[in-house]
């Protein structure tokens, strides 16, 4: 799990910095990107949610290599497609595969640290390491004149490697099992479950706060690229800055933010976030943007490991929520895409990060308005 967290992190790092690269290759505008990574992401958000059930059955660990194979080698079809449509092919086979991952990685350490939030926190930090370490990498190998076609086959192996991995310690580790509630509650519609749970409102929320996270990594480096003319180092080292705040806030903070309710963190996290990005929006100077966006993705990096954490407390059957989170992760993401890239095409890439910017106060203000139900003290998982 710690080795496919921080692969996970490899990939979206590498993406940050290298999206600009991508969009020159193949002649994409900010619209067109917008629509791609929409479409490619409501792919993966629908295959999350199917993955989910599936992993009810095959177990979270056998889901994970399984998608870990595919990824890998679709990976190396994505960076070595030689047109548009073969790249948007690739790029929708990948985030399904990608969102294949997602689920099984967050199910099986969901579950695992079951009454442990600040043990999630600090774990999702392994992601934030890892796509620091993916965006330092690839900022180093387009300033030498590398072409972004070498980055991903590099990542491939990795994942192929934490795959086999993965698949030879399957016998070891016992499988995720659910409890008599849970497994009562199979047969409930899933909304029903959720609402049941408590965690509908939670849902609705978390799918606008990924509008937040998923636009900081994409639009909030491409602004300083694209619209500010930094150069890559810049670009990629305010995206690694902002990956080392969120890594910290997530690591040595783990604690601090177990301890605050999953309502309060979400406050926090989208006052920060909003506040950082408004700022890269509305100024001039690339360094300051620069700590705009570090401000935005240490904001952002609340959101996810908390509403996991609490997911996995109030779920009757966690798996399957947790599945049901993760597409509307990525729902929020297929919701912001299009949005921003339209706003920045048409009225310039200041206003689509102030999209960004209205989302994340969106989600402190919607936070601010849930009540958190208290969890059943006879769930037993």
């Amino acid at each position: 799990m710690v080795a496919t967290f921080a692969t996970f992190g490899l990939f979206w790092g590498s993406w940050a910095v290298m999206v600009y690269n991508i969009q020159h290759t193949f002649d994409i505008n900010d619209a067109q990107l917008g629509l791609l990574l929409a479409v490619a992401i409501a792919v993966a958000g629908a295959s999350s949610a199917v993955m989910a059930h599936l992993a009810d059955r095959v177990g979270a660990r056998r889901l994970l290599w399984i998608a870990l194979f595919a990824w890998s080698g679709l990976l190396v079809l994505l960076s070595a497609a030689p047109e548009k449509w073969l790249f948007v092919v690739a790029l929708i086979l990948v985030e399904i595969a990608g969102g294949s991952i997602d689920t099984a990685m967050n199910a099986e350490v969901s579950h695992r640290l079951i009454g442990h939030p600040a043990a999630l926190v600090r774990f999702h930090a392994l992601f934030n390491c890892g796509a620091l370490c993916g965006a330092a990498l690839a900022g180093v190998l387009l300033h030498a004149g590398v072409s972004w076609r070498w980055v991903w086959p590099g990542v491939a192996a990795v994942a192929l490697a934490v795959g086999v991995w993965a698949l030879a310690t399957e016998a070891d580790v016992p499988p995720v099992r659910v409890g008599p509630d849970a497994e009562h509650a199979r047969t409930a519609h899933p909304i029903r479950r959720l609402q049941r749970d408590g965690l509908l409102v939670l849902l609705v929320v978390f799918a606008l706060a990924e509008i937040t996270e998923g636009g900081v990594d994409t639009w909030g480096v491409l602004f300083l690229r694209n619209h500010l003319a930094t150069g890559v180092l810049l670009g990629a080292g305010a995206y690694v800055v902002g990956q080392s705040v969120a890594a910290t806030t997530r690591g040595a903070g783990g604690a601090l933010l177990g301890r605050l309710s999953a309502r309060h963190a979400l406050i926090v996290g989208g006052c920060v976030a909003g506040g950082g990005i408004l700022l890269e929006s509305l100024v001039p100077w690339s360094v300051v943007a620069a700590v705009g966006l570090a401000l935005g993705a240490g904001g952002a990096s609340l959101f996810w490991p908390l509403v996991m954490s609490r997911v996995s407390v109030l779920a009757t059957q966690v798996v399957s929520a947790v599945g049901t989170f993760t597409a509307a992760g990525y729902i929020g993401w297929v919701a912001g895409a299009p949005v921003v890239g339209w706003v920045s095409q048409t009225y310039g890439a200041q206003r689509g990060l102030q999209v960004l910017t209205l989302a994340a106060f969106g989600v402190a203000l919607a936070s601010l308005l849930w009540r958190e139900r208290r969890p059943d003290a006879s769930r037993t998982g």
